[in-house]
């Protein structure tokens, strides 16, 4: 790609209505209006209230700003809608970015990931069981608290029930607040409308929770987790207050938040494809010595990867990645002006139809090639955790989850009841748009 932006054709632009831009449009129906936008190239520029916005579709430009030209782009200012996230490692940029990457990487190595298992799968059973036992369960709500338990135990070594409600209300605030359109995110939070109270009413639960939090651990203790490690730094002055309070923030919310809804859409992918269970179901009994997943299994579990690789296509944890131009660049033969705010959407280049037959389909059979993404595609054309070096630190963390997770239940259960028709949202995540009320049973 050229990095020169003289002679390069400004990318096309999506006209939308004055003032609002494409924000009516894509509140509709986001999947219908990133249609639109592909109608009229692979890098297209559109307004949404205040913001001049583009967007990349082609996987050799999306690899070009996460990858190639990784310092043209910076990491846009998104605070003014979710203060909370502002100084963590989701939101920062810059060196301040580098500066906690570095101190938290250590954290999730692989060897110390992989000293997590036993804890996932045995907490992934006791949830199991739970499910089974009740006349029903509200899937969204029920993953939510399988991984927030194993957060809480192994990232910062607390009993996270006691805390779920409060941790529940934030993250909801968040995901409500990161759903709505840019448009309704300039209102200012001081403006007493009905969404900012809410909004300011569930932070005001995560900050009790993280006080509380701070308060208990001690600058000197010897232990090993997150919480610990972010105090120390806080003592060593690598940190400050705001800094340490938007970390913790960002992993209660993203930590968990994505893992569940991944694993909310497996399971109830599971539940409407009886086949694709049955074949699930044949592999862990095959694999499994005993009533949960360990880590020498994962190996063998080639399936429940295969599914997992197709829950994260079809549902990308996170629904977008956004970006900022610091100058001109030229992205896929087009010149993009400075201060365009720029979003590469993993919901739309996963179900696109130059690379995926059938995109609308959950079929795990895609992925019988080993590949990552399968088959003759381009590198980017499936990028569930992002790419380059801003991909997601706790990839392994998650992936390792789920596939305990979603091993160990279907050992153990099997989904009898689930909706037919699932309505997808897409925000900060792209998560069921309602709850997912569903009946699991014991397996004989």
């Amino acid at each position: 790609m050229s990095r020169t932006t003289g002679d390069a054709p400004l990318a096309p632009k999506r006209s939308g209505v004055p003032l609002v831009g494409s924000a009516v449009a894509f509140a509709r129906d986001p999947y219908d209006f990133y249609a639109d936008l592909a109608s009229h190239g692979d890098v297209v520029r559109f307004s949404m209230g205040t913001y001049d916005m583009a967007t990349v579709l082609h996987p050799d430009g999306i690899e070009q700003v996460l990858v190639d030209d990784f310092d043209r782009f910076r990491k846009p200012d998104l605070a003014g809608g979710v203060d909370a996230l502002a100084d963590g490692l989701l939101l920062s940029d810059g060196e301040q970015w580098r500066r906690q990457r570095t101190g938290l990487q250590p954290l999730f190595y692989r060897e110390r990931v992989e000293t997590y298992a036993e804890t996932m799968a045995t907490y992934a059973a006791a949830a199991a069981d739970e499910w089974a036992a009740a006349d029903g369960v509200e899937l969204s709500e029920a993953t939510s608290a399988y991984t927030l338990r194993v957060l809480g135990k192994t990232l910062f070594g607390i009993d996270a029930d006691e805390y779920r409600d409060a941790v529940r209300a934030g993250a909801e605030a968040i995901l409500e607040r990161t759903s709505q359109n840019p448009v309704a995110t300039e209102i200012p939070q001081w403006v007493p409308t009905p969404a900012n109270r809410r909004y300011e009413r569930g932070i005001e639960r995560l900050d009790a929770v993280i006080d509380e939090l701070l308060a208990e651990r001690d600058p000197d203790s010897d232990r090993e987790d997150l919480l610990s490690l972010l105090v120390e730094m806080g003592s060593d002055g690598d940190l400050d207050e705001s800094e340490i309070r938007s970390q913790l923030v960002t992993f209660l919310f993203a930590g968990h938040e994505t893992t569940a809804t991944a694993l909310t859409w497996a399971l109830a992918e599971l539940g409407r494809n009886p086949d694709i269970a049955e074949r699930l179901h044949a592999e862990v009994d095959g694999v499994l010595e005993g009533d949960r997943a360990t880590l020498a299994d994962l190996p063998d579990l080639t399936y429940t990867e295969q599914v997992l690789r197709e829950t994260l296509r079809r549902y990308p944890p996170a629904a977008a990645i956004f970006r900022e131009t610091d100058e001109p660049v030229t992205v896929d033969g087009y010149r993009i002006p400075a201060d365009t705010f720029l979003t590469l959407p993993q919901f739309h280049v996963h179900t696109d139809e130059r690379w995926w037959a059938d995109p609308l389909e959950f079929d795990p059979s895609r992925w019988d090639d080993v590949d990552d993404p399968p088959g003759d595609r381009p590198e980017y054309a499936y990028f569930p955790f992002g790419g380059g070096p801003r991909h997601c630190i706790g990839m392994r963390f998650a992936r390792m989850e789920l596939r305990l997770a979603l091993a160990t239940v279907a050992k153990r259960c099997r989904i009898v009841d689930v909706p037919d028709d699932i309505a997808v949202a897409v925000g900060s995540t792209v998560h069921p748009d309602g709850p997912v009320e569903v009946t699991l049973e014991h397996r004989a």
